[in-house]
């Protein structure tokens, strides 16, 4: 007979059985990421544990942890079965809220001031935390001195030397963030120092038009500019303006170079407009099933195919989380997601990694613009072709950007259709290997998302041939595209072009030292000329009707009155 006394469920005899939890919150991956402990008080051991989440998803672990995918009020229950027999359920009530986590970025920039005594630098505070107020500032000279708790100090250095500059910002909701730089204090003083300012655009209210303005000193004359953005564009413009692909926080670098061989560079990072943050999520199947485990990649996508990565999330168990994928509070804007399975998963060997547009390459996967909460953002890997021969390929991955290391680059072997028959990972030497492929026509690329590749031809006349030394060449622009950008002269014109994409209209803002008219030319392709028509230097933009263009990549060509080819940009149209 079951009795309850005091909470526990009670057996004759003095047995009991008592169901309960406790939870705590994941944060690193989501607040909506919960683990669950069980903390079930019985006399004989516990044979079965069922939760259920109060979302239609339920388990059997004692101690799972569980991806709710969105906000509100769920029941949560667990129901435990004793060995004796006896059973019990235990329930709490969870509210699971929306919180947009706390984002900071310390960051400073110093200046010799030569107005005050020896070795005195004016510091500049420029950390940002988007949607929050930084409240305290510590510095820490690496000199010895006193800790300084303002936000802009002035500090003179005794000696001369090395010195490691420490900036901890603290901001209003508890982000915390630390930013170190180099300084050397030398009795030789710099003959330039880069510097800049920048103000949003007040004539269209656009928050992602930004006016920058060059604050440089100088002995002598500079010769040249070069801004970075931060999102694949540039300028070698001394004022230039900039639209950013979106709202955010991006790290603008400024280089100079004067007549007498003085070159100085700044960078600090800025807050262009008011950038929102959001929630995604997907599902990853194996064909009909979702996976078991899975690592999903984010990148941020930019301009020209510049892209950065974000995050990594993984997904560690099919029966608390039904193969899903999360990121949470993810700066708005465009992104691709990779989903890679895990050696530890049962099925590595049998799905390539895959993009999110069920795409084996990131160039011909879909974009993920955020603008909002969205959700079954699926992905379907792609099948491995499970068949066996006796011919074997060994060759290594040549890359041309330097940043990125020739290990763990993957390698993917497909058929004449594009069908996966292999993947495989390169090693620290970039070298690769297939063996056990049959006989056939294959071709061989490498895949990094935000390079192309130059994939290589492979031909077995028989079922064991060994061809050794198949290179794969990685890229920064695609070779299959016959038009590539020019040089340009940024130092006559600066060219901006939005939106790109394109959908029906394109346009051209130019920004000459002149006011001369300049002719634009518009080539698909294959290089035809499609297009053509004159544009004028002016802090305004002018549009162009571009409606009858095919879907493509195109390029837009800007000549001087003698005919001389200034520079060339790229864009797409939808």
């Amino acid at each position: 007979m079951l009795l309850t006394l005091g909470g526990k469920s009670l057996i004759a005899g003095g047995t009991y059985c008592k169901a309960g939890f406790t939870y705590t919150v994941d944060t690193d991956i989501s607040y909506y990421t919960y683990v669950f402990y069980d903390t079930s008080v019985t006399s004989s051991s516990i044979i079965n544990w069922v939760w259920d989440f109060g979302d239609n998803v339920f388990s059997n672990k004692q101690n799972p942890e569980h991806q709710f995918l969105d906000e509100g009020t769920y029941i949560v229950k667990l129901s435990i079965e004793c060995a004796d027999g006896s059973t019990d359920t235990y329930i709490d009530t969870l509210l699971i809220k929306k919180i947009i986590p706390p984002s900071c970025t310390a960051n400073f920039t110093a200046k010799l001031d030569s107005s005050q005594a020896i070795y005195t630098y004016q510091f500049t505070d420029h950390s940002v935390s988007p949607g929050d107020t930084i409240i305290s500032w510590v510095w820490n000279f690496g000199d010895n001195s006193a800790l300084v708790y303002t936000q802009h100090p002035q500090h003179q250095f005794a000696n001369t030397g090395f010195y490691v500059v420490t900036l901890t910002v603290t901001t209003s909701q508890a982000c915390s963030a630390t930013y170190n730089d180099s300084l050397f204090i030398s009795t030789l003083q710099p003959t330039c120092s880069a510097d800049f300012s920048f103000s949003a655009d007040s004539l269209t209210a656009n928050p992602k038009l930004i006016y920058f303005s060059d604050q440089s000193s100088s002995a002598s004359s500079i010769v040249s500019y070069h801004w970075d953005f931060s999102d694949g564009d540039s300028s070698n413009v001394k004022n230039p303006v900039h639209l950013f692909p979106n709202q955010g926080v991006f790290d603008v670098k400024l280089s100079i170079q004067t007549t007498n061989g003085c070159s100085s560079c700044t960078h600090y990072p800025i807050v262009v407009g008011n950038p929102q943050q959001y929630n995604f999520w997907g599902r990853v199947y194996l064909g009909s099933l979702t996976t078991d485990k899975c690592v999903a990649l984010l990148y941020k996508e930019y301009n020209n195919g510049y892209i950065v990565p974000v995050d990594t999330v993984r997904l560690t168990s099919i029966s608390d989380t039904l193969g899903v994928y999360y990121f949470y509070q993810v700066f708005e804007g465009k992104h691709k997601v990779k989903i890679i399975l895990p050696e530890s998963s049962n099925y590595d060997q049998q799905f390539a990694p895959t993009y999110f547009g069920d795409n084996l390459f990131w160039n011909y996967t879909s974009s993920i613009n955020l603008t909002s909460d969205l959700s079954l953002l699926n992905v379907n890997m792609s099948p491995v072709v499970q068949q066996t021969g006796g011919c074997q390929i060994t060759g290594s991955v040549f890359n041309n950007n330097t940043t990125i290391s020739q290990k763990n680059i993957q390698v993917l072997l497909l058929d004449n259709v594009q069908e996966v028959y292999a993947y495989t990972f390169s090693d620290s030497l970039g070298q690769y290997s297939f063996n056990n492929i049959p006989q056939g026509n294959y071709q061989v690329y490498a895949e990094i998302t935000g390079l192309y590749s130059i994939p290589a031809q492979v031909y077995f006349t028989s079922n064991f041939d060994t061809l050794n030394n198949v290179n794969v060449y990685l890229s920064k622009t695609n070779s299959t595209v016959n038009i590539d950008e020019t040089p340009e002269d940024k130092a006559k014109l600066d060219l901006l072009l939005y939106p790109n994409p394109v959908d029906n209209k394109l346009n051209i803002r130019l920004i000459s030292n002149n006011n001369s008219d300049f002719e634009y030319r518009i080539y698909n392709n294959l290089g035809q000329l499609v297009l053509q028509g004159l544009v004028k230097s002016s802090r305004y933009a002018s549009s162009i009707n571009t409606q009858h263009l095919n879907s493509g990549l195109y390029m837009l060509s800007i000549y001087s009155e003698k005919e001389d080819l200034i520079l060339s940009k790229k864009f797409i149209h939808r």
